[in-house]
């Protein structure tokens, strides 16, 4: 398990807090990802995104990770989908 700096994770926790307002996309810090069999989203913050989805009223957050470690995650993700 990686611990993130303090001022990161306040920005995470922050960014997560944002998404009860409004977890849809709006560019460039939000963005729909394709080729999911469900709505799934990364949300931009610094050097770290935040994987989640949306069913119904719920956002799920699935992944923080490095960006660095997206496209892994990503094809993790489709593969388990």
């Amino acid at each position: 398990m990686q611990l993130f700096p303090e001022t990161i994770r306040a920005r995470i926790i922050e960014g997560i807090k944002s998404l009860g307002q409004d977890p849809f996309p709006s560019p460039p810090s939000k963005k729909k990802l394709k080729g999911f069999g469900f709505p799934c989203y990364r949300l931009r913050i610094a050097d770290h995104r935040v994987l989640y989805r949306i069913d119904k009223i719920t956002v799920t957050v699935m992944r923080i990770i490095d960006r660095k470690d997206l496209e892994k995650a990503i094809k993790r993700l489709k593969i388990g989908n």
